[in-house]
């Protein structure tokens, strides 16, 4: 009979994640709300033999090996091994098979990262993804510091999880863990949910547009638990100052497949972000509309269009700035940022999984927001139409918008 022994690496890996955890749990004596160095540390990576250079478009097997700063295609990381990235730059998902590890510091990744039977995850550093992470039925795992533009998921796991100092753009959802989950200082656009876990999640200093069920009490301090959206005077997700995805030129005028690409001040007439890409936008002028496909998600900060901008299934959605002669219309998507931006037309919203901020709008139409499920905040919107809201949970909140009408749900905003 053969023996199949476990790589060194492994258990360097669990170590690591294990060190992390113990550290984080529960809030600190001084009421720090922050998660400090002094409270989370990170051992070194497991010492790996370098991987061969990937080729950007192709996928990379990435088993018992590190990757370093280079430009990688999707990841997968074979079923038993060990995956070490340190500054990479992922054009794809990096998906884990069963028994396998990763330990990703300061990556950059244009998708999602899939763990399915995953023995260890840690995700951390000055790290930041476009799409969700999604761990299930696996082992630990540690997130720690990222910038997650979709979800954080935990799912059916059965050793203890670590989510830390994370921004992310849509939902916290932790269902149906084994081993224990502890979650400090994390912040949500979206909602916070956490049931039949056993034991029953701990943490604090959480923030998010609802905290619900077995998270209930992870609020920041001085927080109270309450099914509103938190409020400030400002977008939650400013505007970035820059762009995080390569640059693309484009014949001028014509139409653009934006995959995972950032375009400049140029002018083009349709631009569409394919299902799960991103596209990133600056100055750019559109003679047409933008379009997003399921899962695709969009930064656009002073965008001229004079058209639309329009999604059905939509990742989150930033705008800043600009002006969209035509309206916006998204529907069935995440969570969206529109701010200081004059739209032609008017604004409809339907049944959005996310957070919906809407701030300094000028509408010349209507702004309607209809059964949506991530809470909206409404601030000092002016809008020439009326402002109608029917059938949101939570109900929306905000001050200083002014309308023709304001209805039902707005009627006191």
């Amino acid at each position: 009979m053969t023996t199949t022994l476990m790589p060194s690496p492994f258990l360097a890996l669990l170590c690591t994640t294990l060190a992390l955890a113990a550290c984080g749990g529960g809030s600190s004596d001084d009421g720090d709300a922050g998660v400090s160095d002094s409270r989370l540390m990170l051992a070194a990576a497991p010492a790996l033999p370098s991987g061969a250079a990937p080729v950007p478009a192709l996928t990379y097997s990435c088993g018992n090996v590190t990757l370093g700063s280079a430009r990688s295609g999707e990841i997968e990381v074979p079923a038993g091994q060990v995956c070490v990235l340190q500054g990479t730059y992922v054009d794809g998902n990096i998906k884990l098979n069963r028994g396998s590890v990763l330990d990703a510091r300061d990556v950059t990744v244009i998708g999602n990262v899939q763990a399915e039977g995953a023995a260890s995850v840690l995700l951390a550093g000055a790290s930041s993804l476009t799409g969700s992470v999604q761990i299930k039925q696996g082992s630990r795992a540690t997130i720690f510091g990222a910038r997650i533009n979709g979800d954080l998921q935990f799912d059916a796991n059965t050793a203890p999880l670590l989510a830390a100092g994370n921004q992310v753009g849509g939902n916290i959802q932790v269902v149906g863990n084994r081993g224990g989950a502890t979650l400090i200082d994390n912040r949500a656009i979206g909602n916070l949910q956490c049931k039949e876990n056993a034991p029953a999640p701990q943490g604090s200093g959480n923030s998010a547009a609802s905290i619900e069920d077995q998270c209930r009490n992870m609020l920041p301090a001085g927080g109270s638990s309450t099914d509103e959206p938190a409020n400030p005077p400002v977008a939650p997700v400013p505007p970035s100052s820059g762009t995080t995805l390569p640059a693309a030129t484009f014949a001028s005028g014509s139409n653009v497949v934006c995959r995972n690409l950032s375009l400049g001040a140029q002018t083009y007439a349709n631009v569409e972000v394919p299902a799960g890409a991103r596209c990133e936008l600056s100055g750019t002028r559109l003679t047409g509309n933008l379009e997003l496909g399921a899962g695709a998600s969009v930064g656009a900060r002073n965008v001229s269009a004079a058209g639309n901008l329009q999604g059905d299934g939509a990742g989150p959605v930033t705008v800043s700035g600009g002006r969209f002669d035509g309206s916006v219309q998204l529907e069935r998507g995440q969570a969206a940022t529109l701010s200081g931006t004059g739209i032609g037309g008017s604004v409809q919203i339907k049944v959005h999984a996310g957070l919906l901020w809407l701030q300094d709008l000028r509408v010349t139409g209507d702004i309607q927001l209809f059964d949506n499920r991530g809470g909206a905040a409404l601030n000092g919107n002016a809008v020439d139409g009326n402002l109608k809201c029917k059938g949101n949970v939570p109900e929306p909140s905000g001050s200083g918008n002014r309308a023709a009408s304001k209805e039902d749900q707005c009627s006191a905003l």
